[in-house]
Parts: C-alpha cells; structure tokens; sequence
C-alpha cells in the first residue's frame, strides 16, 4: 500500500506541477499582450504631443488664441477687415457650407460659375437668398440691395466703385491734419473742480517751446497739427496741495479727462485723437484696424490694469488704523515700507515712472517730455517728515500720448512682427518711435469718396467681394466645412487653400501657412487629453502587471515546492522498490 500510495502521490504532484507551469506560461503571454499594449498606448501619446491647432492672429501678435473656423472666415467683421477670406479647392472654386451653396443655387448661380460677373438683379436674388437661408437678417438684405452693386469688388476694385485709395508722406499728411482738423477741431482740457471731493492741489496744462514753459491753469486748447509739431510739447501736470504725497486721486483724476467720461462734449482726450486721426486715415478695413489697435495700445498704457493699485498708497493704507497720526505712523513703518518703497511698488506695477527727486520747480514740467506715460516725482525721501512742503508731482505728455498712437498705426500697418517700431513706458529715449526722417512709410488714405460708410455698405463690400469669386471662378459645397477640425485637416493635408484680397484688390490663393492671419500652434488642450488618457490607460496597464507577476510568484513558489516534494517522493518510491529487490533475492 505504501508503494501504490507514494506513486499515486507522485502521479497527483507531476499533474499539479504541469498545470502550474501551464498556467505560468498563460500569465506570461497576459504581460506580453499588456507590453504591447502598453507601447500602442504609449505611440498614441507620442502621436497627440504633435498635435497642433489652427488659430487666427488677429493682431498679428504671435500669441493668439482664437481658434480659425469657416464662420470667422465667412462672416463680415473686424477680424476679416469686411472681406472674405475664401476656404478654396484646387481648382480655385470657392468651398461654400450648406446655407451659402443654398443661396447660390436659389440665384441660379451654377458650380462651375458665369463667364463674368453677372447684373444687380441676380446679386440682389443672391442677397435676398441669403436672408431666406438664415446667413443675413432680412433687414441687413434690404440695407445691401439699397446700395449699388460693385462688380469690381475682389476683382482690382477699392472699398467700392466711387472710392480711390492714394499714398501719400508723412509732410503730405502732416499738411491734410492742418488742413481738416485746424482750431475749430482743437481738444478744449478744462480741468475743473468739479471732479472729486476737495482740494485736488494745482493742475495745469503745459507748453514747453525752445525751452520756455508756459502753464495754464486748469483749462487749454490743442490741435491734433500741434501735437505732432517736434518742436512743442503739450502736457498736463497734477502738483498735489502741501503736505499731500498721494499721487493716485491726480493720477486718476488725469486719467479721467484723458481716457475716462470728463472731456469736451462727454468726449475723452483719447477718443478725440483717435477720431481727428481716423478722419485722415481711415476708410478702409486695415487702416480702421490700425486705428483702433493703437488705441489699445495707448489706452492700456493710461489704464495698465483693471484696477488701480490704490491699496498700494501708504497714505491710503493708514485710514484701516486706529489712534492718531503718530501711532498710524509707527504701525505703518513697522511693515519696512516708506513712501519711496511705495511708489517704486508702484512702478513695478507698470503704473508710474520714477524721474529724480529734487525740489519742486518749473523743471517737472519740463522734463515730462522725456517719458512716455505718468510720471512721478516727489520733494524728499523721508515719507514721515512733518515738512509741510512736501509734495508730489504728477506728469504725463499729451506730444508723446500722439506720437505713441501714430507709431502704433505705422507699426499694424508695416506688420507687427516684421515692423522694428515699439515704443512702451519709460523715458522715450528707450523706444524706436516713427520718424519720418528715418522711414519711408507711406500712408494710405481714400479719397473721391461718396458713398454711404456705414453697415450697410461694409457688408454689401462683402457680400460683393463673395458674390463676385463664386460668379468667376465657381463653387462647391461642402456639408462638413463648419466642423473646425475638419477644416483644419482639410487645410493642412492640402486639400483646401486660403484665398486673400491683396494689396492691389486681388483675390490670390496660397497654402494656410503663406496667410499672415493663420497660425499653427500646439493644441495644447488635446494634448492635455492625450496626456491624462495615457495616465489612465498606464495605470491600468501597471495595475494588471502588478496583478500578474503576484501570481506568477506564486505559482513559482508552489512549483518549487511540488519540485521538492516531488523528488522527495520519487526517492522514497525508489527506496521501496529496492527493499523489494533485497527481499525476493534473500
């Protein structure tokens, strides 16, 4: 019996010891299955790290994030400059979405297009088809029907029939602002009283010529000719009252007759610079552009934040304190903060700049015209004196104000990332502002104009420009356009182009990259999705190879020991069969 039961012993643990292995064997096929899965989830992140997007750079600026779709392409606005920019095929036919394909078949519009450029009855069918199909309202058809038909649009023509563009120099400029916008156009800056609660200290409105300094108090005129004029300087000063170190409520004081709601007719200084230079130059979608860009950009340099760090303001900072002047004091410096402290935080804040500190003069004002944006300067260092003389002075050139925005325009319209033009806050020294002398920049303005500037005649410019591509070089529908992403793919896998008017009036077609609008940028939200899918798929992966190899030592161990146990009942067999043999042969 012992014999019988060592052997069927042994027979159970060879039949164990197989399905152990077997199973092993399985396992390890499991974590070469998740190796492979592992490596087609890890090229799927490598794939999604190159993704990359489609922006529209308005600005021009590099750093853009307004995703490109057919809509902001399609649609009349700023960002287009009220011209079209056409999704194409590679036979130059104009890719129209559902609603515009409509439209142009209900005007009898073929595919393959007209041999020229048709009458106004069929553009009028075509506009009044775009009301039917929801592209315009139907009073915005009325509006474009009401104005004449312009078959040269996106074919050579201007803005439109009766309007010429001209380029002209800066004296030839200089001589159309004298011209057209003399006194009667002049900014009257009265600085009142009536802003603010009490003594707002002495204001003044500045002239510095050949070195003398003219002030007049609190009111003044000036005309956008003798804010350009070198050899003047125009500016404005806030001195606050004895004893008075704050410059905030001046500076916000200043702000408000400059970009704010005080001003002459409930107009700003900024707006009416604004609208004396647009009077000039505007007219057209790039220069309207340029203008309001540098209007940005000299607004955000009398506004840099949303706020004004007033909480900044050391005077400001002790009215939360309790007890008197003195004890105020001594827990404020308690912080390490004097007024010199405070009004370099200030600065650092892209608010003030900082000019030498000396006792006040007629020397303030002048050397204003050195810096572009607020200036400050202060009597002494020592912020807890009792001098009842201290003082403060606030600054800022209405000259270089003008300046700023005329280089902002030469800038837009050169191209913002190849224009060597920039100019910021600081001494003016320190900035590349235009100069006539050293550019031969030319401005365009428009001229022979007689037509009607407003909505209705920049969408009927539009839908011109549109109407007169799909009549000469034909159209296709495309259902999917609208989809962003899939226009996207079309553009970069070469199977649609972007088609541009140029400079001469002309519609030309080129790659999305040859676009000056269009950026390819790393989509930063898709690979953020990439990112966390392959952190999810990852762990899941690690989890199950964690989960294999605990069973796979297992079954190791469990195979060592039916290994010993097996050549331990092996040998015991043997034994027995031995004594067996010994027994028989005595």
């Amino acid at each position: 019996m012992g014999l019988a039961a060592s052997q069927a012993r042994l027979l159970t643990i060879t039949a164990r010891k197989a399905d152990c292995e077997f199973l092993s064997m399985n396992l390890s096929h499991q974590k070469l299955a998740l190796s492979r899965s592992m490596e087609d989830v890890s090229s799927e992140y490598q794939k999604a790290l190159n993704q990359t997007k489609l922006v529209y750079d308005y600005y021009g600026s590099g750093d853009s994030d307004m995703a490109l779709n057919y809509g902001l392409l399609m649609t009349p606005s700023i960002y287009n400059d009220y011209y079209p920019k056409l999704v194409t095929d590679s036979k130059n036919r104009v890719v129209l979405n559902s609603a515009y394909a409509a439209a142009a078949r209900a005007a009898g519009i073929p595919a393959e297009g007209l041999l020229g450029t048709p009458s106004s009855d069929v553009r009028n069918a075509f506009v009044e088809s775009l009301a039917n199909y929801g592209v315009i309202t139907p009073a915005q058809a009325v509006g474009i029907q009401g104005v004449t038909y312009n078959n040269g649009m996106g074919l050579g023509s201007g803005a439109s029939a009766s309007t010429g563009l001209t380029d002209i120099t800066y004296d030839e400029l200089l001589e159309l602002i004298q011209a057209n916008c003399t006194d009667t156009e002049s900014y009257g800056i009265m600085l009142s009283d009536a802003w603010g609660e009490g003594d707002l200290g002495a204001r003044y409105f500045n002239t510095l010529k050949e070195g003398k300094l003219t002030k007049n108090d609190r009111s003044g005129n000036v005309t956008l000719a003798q804010l350009l004029d070198t050899n003047v300087d125009y500016s404005l000063g806030y001195l606050t009252a004895k004893g008075e170190q704050t410059p905030i409520r001046g500076a916000q004081y200043l702000q408000n007759i400059l970009a704010g709601q005080e001003g002459d007719g409930g107009s700003n200084f900024l707006t009416w610079m604004c609208d004396q230079f647009a009077s000039i130059l505007g007219g057209t979608g790039a220069s309207d552009t340029a203008l309001q860009y540098a209007y940005n950009n000299v607004f955000d340099l009398l506004y840099p934040s949303d706020k004004i760090q007033i909480d900044l303001d050391p005077l400001n900072a002790l009215d939360g304190m309790g007890g008197s002047d003195v004890a105020k004091r001594t827990a404020y410096n308690k912080n390490g903060k004097d007024y010199k402290n405070a009004m370099d935080e200030l600065a650092a804040h892209n608010y003030y700049v900082g000019r030498k500190q000396r006792e006040y003069k007629e020397s303030y004002a002048k050397d204003v015209h050195n810096y572009v944006g607020f200036t400050y300067s202060y009597s002494k260092r020592d912020f807890w004196t009792t001098d009842k003389k201290d003082q403060t002075q606030i600054d800022i050139s209405l000259s270089n104000l003008a300046q700023a925005f005329l280089t902002s325009y030469v800038q837009y319209m050169e191209g913002i990332n190849t224009s060597k033009l920039e100019w910021q806050k600081g001494k003016l020294s320190d900035c590349n502002m235009y100069n006539p002398d050293k550019s031969d920049f030319m401005f365009t303005i428009v001229t022979e104009t007689d037509v009607d500037t407003g909505d209705s005649q920049l969408y009927a410019n539009f839908y011109d420009t549109l109407f007169n591509q799909i009549c000469l070089n034909g159209w296709t529908e495309n259902a999917q356009i609208d989809d962003q992403e899939y226009m996207a793919e079309m553009l970069k896998s070469g199977m649609t182009y972007i088609s541009s008017i140029s400079d001469d009036g002309y519609y030309y077609q080129g790659n999305y990259t040859t676009d000056r609008n269009i950026l390819e940028v790393a989509d930063e939200e898709a690979i953020a999705k990439a990112e966390a899918k392959y952190n999810t798929e990852k762990t899941k992966i690690e989890n199950k190879e964690q989960t294999i190899d605990l069973k796979m030592k297992n079954l190791d161990t469990e195979i060592s020991s039916l290994t010993t146990e097996y050549d331990t009942t092996k040998g015991i067999i043997s034994k027995a069969i031995e004594k067996g043999f010994k027994r028989y042969e005595a």
